[in-house]
């Protein structure tokens, strides 16, 4: 049995995800949040004589194609303390604040009555400084982990790890942060306990946007809305997956399902996965003329595992990156496998957003507010499908 599932989760980190600063296939874009997550694990480990390698979570875990609502909502069921990284970003995407609202909501159940006790389970960080933004009360519960240590009220957690000058500050807080999980969890064990799935889970209205990132798929008919191109490698559909990456990093989706619904395209940022085994050839690709805008990324997605490709698939992935190059592409991706595919997807989403920003920035009237993307408008989830009569 896998020990990170039979150990007891000692804290579960919790933080906004940040866009890719370029296209390299490099998700690792919080750098600083990882290095923040291994020294707590390795200070909490070492205080309570258990394996840092088991003793927190934190998403970025997660293997390339897990069913991430599920295995997130397990962990939430089983994490004892809830360390929340607070930043502007925190508090306007979506993700961070469903997982907080799932924790919370066990410990109400777990703990009826018990608010001090309840309290005790969850330690927010002071992660990036706030601007005055109406989170005046999450702000000053951050504060008291880095009493006496102005520097950590005035910079936030990040900076104080990132600069040699204030690294010795910055084992600090983490040494605190680390007692006190302890602490918490010796004291009195928090029970394992079914959570709220993660995607049902209420939480306060954040920022709205009329601009939701478009998942299209185009296969064969009756397979879109199931289609997972790896296999059992992937637990979800390619198009929940998409929109579970996209809801990440802070973005609302909508998934379309028909050919006629390809004009969403042409005013919003997405991503087309194509399938080159589909029934009509590169020629079925055409319906995709005129929508494969600066903004929109196709990914041709293919399995390098399937005993065809090699004769076959690597000819068709080629033919089928050039259709939609002619139909006006400016850059097509391809996926041959999950790790692939979980690499790249951060970027894809990201690259597709600053091209649509700019696009909008520069065509919006004088006076006219600049679209923005963020919020949780998560509605419309379906498929685009590409059938033999389309």
């Amino acid at each position: 049995m896998d020990p990170a599932t039979t150990a007891r989760c000692r804290f579960f980190l919790s933080y906004a995800h940040s866009d890719p600063l370029n296209t390299s296939g490099n998700r690792d874009t919080d750098v600083w949040v990882r290095s923040c997550f291994d020294d707590l694990s390795a200070a909490v480990g070492a205080l309570l004589g258990e394996d840092p390698a088991t003793v927190g979570f934190a998403d970025y875990l997660l293997a390339p194609g897990t069913d991430s609502k599920a295995r997130l909502t397990e962990q939430l069921g089983r994490a004892e303390v809830f360390v929340p990284l607070y930043s502007p970003g925190y508090f306007i995407k979506s993700w961070p604040m469903r997982e907080r609202a799932v924790f919370l909501d066990r410990l109400a159940r777990v703990l009826p009555g018990e608010p001090d006790a309840a309290r005790a389970h969850v330690m927010p960080v002071l992660w990036l400084p706030f601007p005055d933004s109406g989170r005046e009360s999450e702000v000053r519960s951050a504060l008291p982990l880095g009493a006496g240590i102005p520097e950590y009220a005035e910079n936030g957690l990040r900076a104080l790890g990132r600069l040699t000058p204030y690294r010795d500050l910055y084992a600090k807080v983490v040494d605190r942060l680390a007692h006190r999980i302890a602490e918490v969890t010796s004291r009195r064990r928090l029970p394992a306990g079914r959570a709220v799935p993660i995607d049902e889970v209420a939480v306060p209205e954040l920022q709205s946007t009329e601009v939701p990132f478009v998942i299209a798929v185009s296969a064969a008919r009756g397979e879109a809305l199931t289609w997972k191109p790896h296999g059992w490698a992937l637990d979800n559909p390619i198009a929940e997956y998409a929109a579970n990456v996209a809801e990440r990093l802070g973005l609302p989706t909508r998934v379309i399902e028909r050919p006629g619904d390809l004009k969403a395209l042409d005013g919003s940022p997405g991503v087309v996965f194509v399938d080159p085994w589909q029934p009509g050839g590169v020629e079925s690709l055409d319906v995709l003329g005129g929508h494969l805008h600066r903004w929109t990324t196709p990914i041709v997605v293919a399995d390098s595992g399937d005993p065809r490709y090699p004769r076959q698939g690597a000819d068709l992935v080629a033919r089928t990156e050039a259709r939609l190059t002619g139909l006006g592409a400016a850059r097509v991706y391809r996926a041959l496998d999950v790790k692939q595919l979980d690499n790249q997807m951060p970027s894809v989403v990201s690259e597709a957003r600053r091209h649509f920003l700019r696009r909008a920035a520069a065509q919006a009237p004088e006076g006219f507010p600049r679209p923005r993307l963020g919020g949780l408008d998560t509605s419309a989830r379906r498929v685009f499908e590409k059938s033999d009569d389309d």
